[in-house]
């Protein structure tokens, strides 16, 4: 039991690793470039990177449910709660 809950604590800090390190910053230079209405959108979506914004996201969504399902199974299993 104890293993899983480790497992699932780790995985979320991964994820917060990642959002704090990539995703925020990224979503931080987006917003610098300022007002939608005024400034290049393609420069400012080249600067945002939104492939690699993307495939960050979805490893902190795979993180995430990992994370969920490992101690979802411990509820489930009466073991936890």
């Amino acid at each position: 039991m104890l293993l899983w809950v480790v497992v699932s604590l780790v995985l979320d800090l991964v994820t917060v690793g990642i959002t704090v390190g990539i995703n925020v910053p990224a979503n931080d230079r987006l917003k610098v470039a300022g007002d939608v209405d005024a400034i290049d959108v393609a420069a400012a979506r080249a600067e945002f990177d939104e492939g690699r914004w993307t495939r960050w996201n979805l490893v902190r969504v795979v993180l995430s449910v990992v994370a969920f399902a490992a101690l979802w199974d411990l509820v489930l299993a009466g073991r936890l709660w």
